[in-house]
């Protein structure tokens, strides 16, 4: 196995999935899993299955925890001899759950935080990554090197985390919501299911890979749609007069208050 780093992968839904086999295929690593529930780990590739988390915390250098945020505090209750005793670094991808919540429940370890977002199934997420008080930048620089395997990373200050649950992290769903809309009014148009799915999701698709490749901002974009008194101005024109753009932005704080909520609700017991 040579200077191979082990890593082990608690919780193996969406997100755990995604960035154990991504990173699976990069020889830097070898990669471990356990999930409680042993279904989600049956018949995986280039991955060590452990039995148990006694044995999954012991031989691996770096953790990546990807259980529920409610979930977390019991677990560390329930496993905490373990992490104290072998401390590996441990890599949190729960919403909401800071740095020092993590640092006050295992002390001595080191801890990064890390947002990613589903995107992380097609290698398509954006992280943000910060650092708790003891970890390093060699840990920064391994935690850059893991998550940029699903995507693309930024090294940030931990207060920037809970802001962008609300942008890229909930994103995804936004845009969803957008393509429901635009689906059903083209069926409403007479297209059929598959025409309408496939049109609509390629327009998102190309529009967002004209405006990643373009130099422009995102306004002159829209202008560069945009004939006078033509189709593209009418649905904007409408939008305008909804004060969609508003309605958008309180979505968008009222998903961020409600990230401020949760942590509180999760660190309270921390006293972060």
């Amino acid at each position: 196995m040579g200077n191979r780093k082990n890593i082990g992968i608690i919780g193996y839904g969406n997100m755990g999935r995604a960035i154990g086999q991504s990173i699976a295929s990069n020889d830097c690593w070898n990669i471990s899993v356990y999930d409680k529930y042993k279904i989600k780990t049956k018949n995986l590739k280039n991955i060590i299955i452990e039995k148990t988390l006694e044995a999954l915390i012991a031989n691996n250098s770096i953790i990546i925890l990807a259980i529920k945020p409610q979930d977390i505090g019991s677990f560390i209750d329930d496993n905490l001899v373990y992490f104290l005793k072998s401390k590996p670094t441990l890599i949190t991808i729960s919403a909401g759950l800071t740095t020092k919540y993590f640092q006050k429940l295992i002390k001595d370890i080191k801890i990064i935080r890390v947002m990613p977002n589903l995107a992380a199934t097609v290698n398509e997420s954006f992280s943000l990554i910060c650092k708790g008080d003891l970890a390093n930048k060699s840990d920064i620089e391994i935690s850059k090197k893991i998550f940029s395997q699903i995507g693309e990373v930024i090294v940030t200050e931990e207060s920037y985390l809970d802001k962008s649950t609300s942008i890229s992290g909930s994103g995804p769903g936004y845009i969803f919501y957008f393509m429901d809309v635009m689906y059903n009014s083209a069926l409403e148009l007479g297209f059929n299911k598959k025409m309408a799915r496939q049109m609509v999701s390629q327009t998102f698709f190309g529009a967002s890979k004209l405006a990643k490749s373009s130099k422009k901002d995102f306004q002159q974009l829209t202008k560069d749609v945009t004939s006078k008194k033509g189709t593209t101005e009418a649905a904007l024109n409408t939008f305008e007069k909804c004060h969609l753009s508003s309605i958008l932005k309180d979505g968008i704080s009222n998903s961020y208050k409600r990230a401020k909520e949760i942590s509180k609700i999760y660190t309270k017991n921390a006293g972060s």
